[in-house]
C-alpha cells in the first residue's frame, strides 16, 4: 500500500489486538492537527461551542472555525511534578487497572521451534546372513507392527542344509569340541540360536530356516518380496520404534551458550493436544547454520502413547534459571522513541510517566533495573489511553472532563458535547471512507484488520451519545464496515463505500464540516447516481467508475448568524449542493 491516510487505524488496530482500546486523542492521517507544547497547561474553548476543549492556544473550533479562548485550568495536579489528574469517570471508562512493583522469583524464558524426528537409537535394520530363497514372508507392507522374537520370514538354503547335517553328525559322535565348532559355523552362516536349539532338540533338519525379529517396532521400509533370492548382506527391512522420539529445535546462535544438556523443556504440540508436555535436552549440535544463524538442539521425548509423529511441529519453552528480581507485569511497559517507560499511579486520580531501565522478561513479567521501587503502583491496563505515543502532558490534558452539555434526540449534531479526543475517535470512520476510496482507485484489497479500531470504538461512542442523532450514524457506519470485511475489493467494496458515505453524510455536513474542510478533504457526488465519496484534493478521482461528479460545498455553521434568509442544510444535507 502506498503512503496511507489512516495511520491511526493501523496503530489503533495494534492496540486493539493487544486487548486495549484505541488511544484517545490521537489524530487520524488526513485529519492530523498540531500538537500543543508539552509544557502547556492552559485549556481553550470555542465561544459558540463551549463543550469543545483544546490545549492549542492558536487553534480554531473544528465545528464553526472560530478562534479559541482561554478557560480555567484544572489545578488538581501538583504543579511541577509532571502529573495530571484524570476524572474518576474517565478512569472507569478507560478500564485502567494498576499493579504493584514487587520482587518476584523468575528467570529468563527462551522460545524455540522445532520438528519431531525419529529416534535413531530405536532403529533396527535387518540384513540377511544367509544365501537362499525367501519363503513364508510374514511382513507384507510398510507400517506392519513387529514384536520382538516374532517370525519375519523363512529361507530355503542348500548350503545351510549341509551344515545342519554336519551338526547332527557331531552330536551323534558326542565330540564336544566338534559340536561347538559346527555350532559356531551355523551361527556364522546366519542361523539364529532359536533355530539351532530347535535343531538340537528334534535332531531333524530344518529345510526352511526361520528368521526371527531381534527387536520390535514398525516396519519403516521393506526391501524384499516373497520368493526373492538373497545373499549375505542383502537388506531385508528396517524397523523403527516410535516409543520415543527426538525433537530437533532451532535456537538462535546468541542463546546457545545459555543452555546445556539435561535441561528440562516445556513442549506444546498444536496438532497433538494429548502429547507429553515435557522433554529433556540430550545433545547440542556443534555447528551453526550460516543462513539462519541458528544451532540445532536435540530433545528426547517419551512417546509411549503414540501421540507424536515425525514431522509434527513443536513449540518449545525453556526456563533459564530463576532468582528474585524487582519486576512489573510486562504489559505495563511502554516503548517508543523515548525508550521504555511506565505510567505510575500517584493516587487520587493522578498519573505520571516515568522512564525505566528493563532487564529480562519471562512468565508475563519484566525485570526493572532502575526507575521504580518496590511498592510503586503502575498502570497495567488502559495505559495506552494515557500515553498514545505523544507528549505525555498533552496526552493527559486531552483527558480532562469537558464542560458538561445536555444532549438529547433533538440536539443538533454541531452541538453535541464532543472534545478533541471524541472527534479523533469519530475520525476513525471517516478514515475508513478515505481507505476504501484509495483501495478502489489504486486497485488493491483492503485489510480487514484496519477496520477493527473503528468497530471497537463504535460501541463506546454509542454508549456515550445514547439517545442522540449520532447513534444512527454510527450504527449504519458499523454495518457497512462489517460487510466490507468480506467484500474487500471490486463492486462489493464499492457498495459498502456507498453505504458508509450515506451513513456519514449527516455528520460530515452538519457535525464538524469545518474540521474536514480545513484538513483539505473534498466531498464529491456523482451527478447521475448521487453516490458520495471523500478524498484529498479538489480533482475528482471517482472510485465507482467514470461517471461525472461535482464537489459538495462544506456548509458554514456561522452563515445563519450573518444572513438569516440563507438556506442551511438540515434534514437534507444535499440541499443547495446538487
Amino acid at each position: 500500500m502506498k503512503q496511507s491516510l489512516f495511520l491511526l487505524a493501523a496503530s489503533a488496530a495494534l492496540l486493539t489486538a493487544c486487548g486495549e482500546p484505541a488511544a484517545v486523542g490521537s489524530s487520524s492521517g488526513a485529519l492530523t492537527a498540531s500538537s500543543a507544547s508539552s509544557a502547556e497547561t492552559a485549556q481553550y474553548t470555542c465561544p459558540m461551542h463551549p463543550h469543545y476543549i483544546s490545549t492549542d492556544p492558536d487553534g480554531s473550533c473544528p465545528i464553526c472555525g472560530m478562534d479559541l479562548v482561554p478557560v480555567s485550568v484544572n489545578a488538581s495536579a501538583t504543579p511541577g511534578d509532571g502529573a495530571i489528574a484524570v476524572a474518576p469517570e474517565m478512569i472507569q471508562t478507560m478500564g485502567i487497572r494498576t499493579a504493584p512493583v514487587s520482587v518476584t522469583n523468575f528467570g529468563r524464558s527462551l522460545r524455540a521451534f522445532g520438528t519431531v524426528e525419529t529416534n535413531e537409537r530405536l532403529e533396527n535394520v535387518s540384513v540377511s546372513r544367509l544365501e537362499g530363497w525367501i519363503d513364508d514372508l510374514r511382513v507384507r507392507a510398510e507400517g506392519d507392527t513387529v514384536r520382538p522374537g516374532a517370525l519375519l520370514y523363512r529361507v530355503y538354503s542348500p548350503d545351510l542344509i549341509a551344515a545342519q547335517k554336519d551338526y547332527l553328525a557331531s552330536l551323534t559322535i558326542g565330540n564336544e569340541n566338534r559340536v561347538a565348532a559346527v555350532r559356531q559355523r551355523l551361527r556364522s552362516v546366519g542361523m539364529q540360536n532359536t533355530a539351532i536349539e530347535r535343531l538340537t532338540e528334534t535332531h531333524t533338519i530344518i529345510e526352511r530356516v526361520p528368521v526371527y525379529a531381534e527387536s520390535g517396532g514398525t516396519v519403516a521400509e521393506l526391501q524384499v518380496s516373497e520368493g526373492d533370492y538373497i545373499k549375505p548382506g542383502t537388506p531385508i527391512l528396517r524397523l523403527q520404534s516410535y516409543a520415543g522420539v527426538w525433537i530437533i529445535a532451532r535456537v538462535p546462535e546468541q542463546d546457545l551458550a545459555l543452555i546445556d544438556t539435561g535441561l528440562a523443556v516445556r513442549l506444546e504440540f498444536p496438532s497433538a493436544p494429548g502429547a507429553p508436555a515435557e522433554g529433556r535436552i540430550n545433545y547440542i549440535y556443534p555447528t551453526i547454520d550460516p543462513r539462519t544463524r541458528t544451532g540445532e538442539v536435540r530433545i528426547e521425548v517419551d512417546n509411549a502413547a503414540g501421540y507424536l509423529r515425525p514431522g509434527a511441529y513443536a513449540d518449545i519453552s525453556l526456563d533459564l534459571g530463576g532468582e528474585a528480581r524487582l519486576s512489573v507485569p510486562t504489559e505495563a511497559i511502554l516503548r517508543d522513541s523515548r525508550g521504555a517507560h511506565v505510567i505510575v499511579a500517584l493516587g487520587q486520580g493522578r498519573f505520571a510517566g516515568r522512564g525505566v531501565q528493563t532487564g529480562i522478561a519471562a512468565n508475563g513479567r519484566t525485570e526493572i533495573i532502575a526507575g521504580l521501587e518496590s511498592g510503586d503502583l503502575v498502570v497495567a491496563s488502559g495505559q495506552f489511553m494515557l500515553d498514545s505515543e505523544v507528549n505525555l502532558r498533552e496526552g493527559f490534558s486531552k483527558l480532562q472532563v469537558p464542560v458538561a452539555t445536555a444532549a438529547g434526540p433533538d440536539t443538533p449534531l454541531a452541538q453535541l458535547p464532543v472534545d478533541a479526543s471524541t472527534l479523533a475517535e469519530i475520525d476513525h470512520f471517516t478514515d475508513m471512507a478515505l481507505y476504501f476510496h484509495e483501495a478502489l482507485t489504486d486497485g488493491y484489497k483492503i485489510d480487514p484488520y484496519f477496520l477493527d479500531p473503528a468497530l471497537g470504538l463504535g460501541e463506546t461512542l454509542r454508549t456515550r451519545f445514547a439517545n442522540t442523532k449520532l447513534v444512527p450514524i454510527l450504527e449504519r457506519a458499523e454495518i457497512a464496515l462489517r460487510a466490507a470485511k468480506d467484500a474487500r475489493e471490486g463492486d462489493a467494496l464499492k457498495a459498502e463505500l456507498e453505504r458508509l458515505m450515506e451513513a456519514l453524510e449527516p455528520w460530515l455536513l452538519e457535525g464538524a464540516p469545518i474540521r474536514y474542510r480545513d484538513a483539505g478533504l473534498t466531498l464529491f457526488q456523482e451527478t447521475d447516481t448521487d453516490r458520495l465519496w471523500l478524498q484529498e484534493g479538489s480533482a475528482p478521482n471517482n472510485p465507482y467508475g467514470d461517471n461525472a461528479a461535482i464537489p459538495v460545498s462544506w456548509p458554514d455553521p456561522m452563515a445563519g448568524m450573518e444572513i438569516d434568509t440563507r438556506e442551511r442544510p438540515s434534514t437534507d444535507p444535499h440541499a443547495g449542493h446538487r
